[in-house]
This record gives structure tokens, sequence and C-alpha cells, in this order.
């Protein structure tokens, strides 16, 4: 196995693990006040049950665009792009981590006190993403975008069980978008 398809392995486990780590965090207004939830969100319990989770989902449909990228999940709609946008999104997050060294070190001042958790949030972010992007750049050719075929159109968005007339037709109409004007 690639070594590519295993760093993309590697950020979809965990990616999961820090869905399943939001969704726990969820549950319980103090783990996540702690965890560096504004006071505000934590205040409004349903709001933060909602944001919680929608995190919770976005982490975990992150997992899933890298198992797809490695292979094992079935190929997923803009998986190229996905997998550098989500590798990009961690570590700008990552890069957190340059203000917390520098007011750890003295060169910026701050009124209030880093947290320990900002510091490993911010180096697990910069981990994950910088995974994303190097399995990402590893698997490029292989994650070339499926083209459209005059004629017919490969499964990519239609599940299986639409009728064969049906995606025939679709087919037609966009092999006639796609096709060259012919003089």
């Amino acid at each position: 196995m690639k070594i590519s398809k295993r760093l993309l392995i590697l950020a979809g486990i965990l990616s999961f693990l820090v869905a399943l780590f939001q969704a726990l965090v969820t549950f319980s207004p103090t783990w996540s006040l702690y965890f560096g939830a504004p006071e505000r969100l934590v205040s409004n319990v349903p709001l933060l049950y909602v944001t919680g989770f929608v995190a919770a989902v976005l982490f975990g449909i992150f997992g899933l665009y890298a198992l797809s990228g490695a292979g094992y999940v079935r190929r997923l709609p803009l998986l190229r792009d996905a997998l550098l946008a989500i590798g990009c999104l961690y570590v700008l997050r990552g890069f957190f981590l340059i203000p917390i060294i520098l007011i750890s070190t003295g060169y910026l001042q701050s009124s209030r006190p880093i947290p320990t958790t900002g510091l490993v949030s911010s180096l697990v972010s910069l981990f994950i993403g910088l995974l994303y992007l190097a399995g990402t750049i590893g698997s490029w050719r292989r994650l070339i975008p499926v083209r459209l075929q005059r004629g017919k159109i490969r499964e990519i968005f239609f599940v299986r069980k639409v009728p064969q007339r049906l995606r025939q037709e679709i087919a037609t109409v966009f092999g006639m978008l796609i096709s060259p004007v012919r003089k």
C-alpha cells in the first residue's frame, strides 16, 4: 500500500476521532467551556448542542473524504478539491500555534493566559492537516476527477438504483453539452 493512502487513512481515522470527541464535549457545558467554547454559547444549551453536533458531523464528513481518497469508500464528489480544502482548513487552524508560541515566549503580550487546550488543539489540527495535504499530493494522479464521456456518464452522483432509461437520457444530455460544436 502506498504511503499516501496510509496518510489519508490516518487522517480519516483522526478526523473521526475528532468528530467523536466533539460530540462528547457537546454534552457537557463545563467541558465545552474548558475546551474553549465562548460563555455565551455555553449558557445557551440548545445552541451549544446544535453547533457541537454540526461540527461533529462536519468532522465526520472530513473523515469520509479521507477514506474516499484512500480508496476505502466510494468516490465522493469533488474529491481532490475537497481533500485540499480540508487539509488547508486544518492547517489554518493549526497556524493558531504561532501566536500561542509568541505569547508563551514573551514576544507578544496577552491579557489572558493561554490554555493548554489551545496549544494541543492547534498541534493536533496542524498534524491532521499535514496528513491530508501530504496524502492528497501523494495521490494526486490517482485522484484526477472522473470525466464525463460522450454518450455515457459515470456513476458519480447517482445511486445504482436509478432506472437505466433515466441514466441514458441524462448521459445523452450531458453528452450534447460537453461535445464540441461541429461545423
